[in-house]
């Protein structure tokens, strides 16, 4: 059958381009085999065993029949038309294939083989299968790839048997084929609606992927292991969509030490790369980066809770002193933020606790030896479960699959849901504790089990990522659009391809609001000196013979005084460095900020804040997001910088206003996105930031 007759899924829903795909009626596996041990043969098993509920038919010509069902020759001999092919064969028979998938209308295929080589026309056979697939509308998964488990719908088109995994609201898409089956195979405690292979991507993206998780019911949270978006646009918008249906995105993207040559010319470039990118665009959307695939799955096994995070800090319950005080140590480390009690919250716990334990968070609960022993642990996670300033509660026991050492307390990890409507887990403070089978029976009453004190410290981390997300989604507000009569003549001056020089980009800062210090171009002494005079001194001198870092080659001399000086600073200058130079006011002390701005060629303008003059090379103090953005968002990014303490005031210095500081950046946001395709990068450094407002000082602006 063709994509266009698959069968409405849902009440007056339209059916998903990956329907056929991932939610098939029929497959036919290619390259089926009765030898045991073989691809063929495991993908037989894993579909049969799988339980699908759809017809299934084998196809290979050396067979009658594979583990009692009968196996056709070719795919033309089945008589119908599958909704899917599950490609069991190597690459020198896959374009064969895919002419005869093609030929007959068949509407999804999943390929497992790399297919390295070439095609018949001695071009890649990669792109040739990638063509055929666009061409004919065909959905594919893969090649490259271990196919798909659909654990919800149990059809599992792959060759490692998963019968035995229990359905979740993880959807897992992965484009390493070793990340799938490690993570989909390992551990019960994670469960899957969905886990995906995606390898080459040669006929559906991740950005689809997202999309039909998005339509499945069971999906609570999507992760994501990922190399590169092949559709940036196609992706920001699947990312757009998550947002808005409140389903959390967790990715764990590979590649962040690749520096990009691109971005070599301006301060703003030697410091953003691609991962700079998806660091903004993640943030934009409110997707949480992983570092590892711990951490991915964790804060995914944490977030298929689905409970809403509040106020406060993190709570814990546990049944040593020493861990506790180990976790105090390592959650400072990590940046969670602990609860502080309440003197109500800790009343009530010292009424509750025997007068040896201390009635703080966390609780150490692990009293004296008596039959009461587990009262402490009920009564803690009681109390800490009802009170305003925590937000999640972790439980932490010594249970494993071999010891239990009270089964009142695991009784209570059991009770954990029925406690509280928090957020709620259990943990080991050591990552390689022996419980995969506790984690199973914990998981089938919704109670995550995560292993290591890290390793659950960075999961609940993002969990308060995501509510801070939330929050500041909530505060964004309109961002302003700057007026056609100031964007079209600067678009038509980049578009002329010549570099402005700097006083054309102080003018460019100057037309979207953002102040900037008062300056003058001269070509000779004579007009150096009358453009002093109108200025006012104290001058600053600087070259203006188009060096990116003027500085480095001593071409920025500061606080001139007077005529006379200026004179023999314009005569050194000149010889130096030629004589086109640009005089400008000296502006006053303040905090200096740099603002910079690169063209990605996926995701556009990348706005970049970080420290400014020559501390930007030295601090790696920088943070970025895609542009445009307003006020609210340059405030939470200026908030961000190790150097924010500064703005408030240091050795008796005044504070800067930050308000003004922000709504300059926001400008130069809306500048960038303004200026579009026709401007490569902007480098706005120093901004200095002051009592009473900021004002740019140095600027380049390089066209595209």
């Amino acid at each position: 059958m063709s994509t266009a007759e698959t069968e409405i899924t849902g009440v007056g829903a339209l059916p998903h381009r990956l329907d056929p795909l991932l939610k098939p009626r029929s497959m036919a596996l290619v390259g089926a085999s009765a030898r045991v041990g073989s691809v063929g043969h495991s993908m037989v098993t894993c579909c049969l065993r799988g339980g699908f509920a759809g017809e299934v038919f084998l196809v290979n010509p050396r067979y009658d029949e594979i583990e009692g069902a009968a196996c056709a020759g070719s795919l033309s001999d089945l008589g119908c038309v599958p909704d899917m092919v599950v490609a069991g064969v190597g690459g020198v028979h896959m374009e064969a294939l895919f002419e005869e998938a093609v030929s007959l209308g068949v509407p999804a295929i999943t390929v497992f083989d790399a297919c390295h080589g070439k095609a018949r026309d001695g071009g890649s056979l990669v792109e040739r299968l990638r063509d055929m697939a666009r061409d004919a509308g065909i959905a594919v998964c893969g090649g490259n790839g271990m196919g798909f488990l659909n654990i919800a719908e149990r059809c599992h088109a792959s060759f490692y048997n998963a019968g035995q995994l229990k359905p979740g609201g993880i959807t897992l898409i992965a484009h390493s084929g070793s990340v799938f089956t490690v993570l989909a195979l390992n551990d019960p405690r994670y469960r899957f609606n969905l886990v995906i292979s995606a390898g080459q991507e040669l006929g559906a993206y991740v950005d689809e992927y997202i999309d039909f998780a998005l339509t499945q019911p069971e999906t609570r949270v999507i992760a994501i292991f990922m190399e590169a978006a092949r559709r940036p646009e196609a992706f920001s918008q699947a990312l757009a969509r998550a947002q808005d249906a409140n389903v959390p995105v967790v990715a764990c993207k590979v590649g962040r030490t690749e520096e990009s040559a691109r971005f070599a010319r301006s301060h703003s470039g030697a410091l953003t790369g691609d991962d700079a990118a998806y660091d903004a665009l993640f943030e934009h959307y409110g997707v949480i980066r992983a570092d590892t695939v711990d951490e991915l799955m964790n804060t995914a096994l944490l977030l298929e809770q689905g409970r809403t995070v509040g106020q406060g800090g993190l709570g814990i319950v546990t049944d040593s002193g020493g861990l506790r005080e180990l976790v105090v140590d390592r959650a400072k480390y990590r940046g969670v933020a602990l609860a502080r009690l309440s003197e109500d919250t800790r009343n009530t716990l010292r009424k509750a606790l025997p007068e040896e334990l201390v009635a703080d968070n966390p609780v150490d609960a692990a009293g004296s030896l008596s039959k009461e022993f587990s009262a402490p642990f009920a009564d803690a996670l009681s109390i800490l479960g009802g009170a305003p300033e925590v937000a999640a509660i972790g439980y932490e026991i010594d249970a494993r699959d071999d010891y239990i050492y009270l089964d009142r307390l695991f009784r209570l990890a059991e009770q954990l849901p029925e406690t509280t409507d928090k957020p709620c887990f259990v943990f080991s403070s050591f990552s390689c504790a022996n419980n995969r089978a506790l984690a199973d029976r914990l998981a089938d009453l919704g109670v995550p089990l995560i292993n290591g004190q890290d390793e659950m410290l960075s999961a609940v981390r993002n969990l308060f990522k995501l509510r801070a997300y939330t929050e500041a989604e909530g505060e964004k507000g309109p961002v302003a659009t700057a007026p056609e009569a100031i964007v079209e003549p600067w678009r038509a001056r980049l578009g002329s391809g010549q570099a402005l020089s700097e006083a054309e980009g102080l003018a460019l800062l100057g037309d979207f609001g953002i102040a900037a210090a008062k300056s003058a171009g001269a070509e000779t002494e004579a007009e150096t000196l009358e453009a002093a005079r109108r200025l006012g001194f104290p001058v600053v001198l600087k070259t203006a013979s188009g060096l990116a870092h003027k500085s480095d080659a001593g071409g920025v001399r500061l606080n001139i005084p007077d005529e006379a000086q200026l004179k023999e600073t314009y005569r050194e200058l000149s010889a130096a460095l030629g004589p086109s130079v640009l005089v400008q006011t000296m502006v006053p002390a303040g905090v200096e900020i740099a603002f910079g701005c690169v063209a990605d060629p996926d995701f556009g303008p990348l706005v970049m804040v970080s420290a400014g003059g020559t501390l930007i090379e030295y601090i790696g103090d920088h943070v970025h997001a895609l542009a445009p953005f307003g006020v609210a968002t340059a405030r939470r990014l200026i908030d961000r910088l190790g150097v924010r303490p500064l703005l408030d005031g240091a050795r008796g210095a005044e504070a800067a206003d930050v308000e003004a500081l922000a709504q300059a950046l926001s400008r130069f946001s809306i500048m960038c996105a303004a200026m579009g395709s026709g401007l490569a990068e902007a480098d706005v450094n120093p901004v200095v930031a002051g009592p009473r407002g900021c004002i740019a000082v140095d600027t380049l602006i390089v066209p595209a």
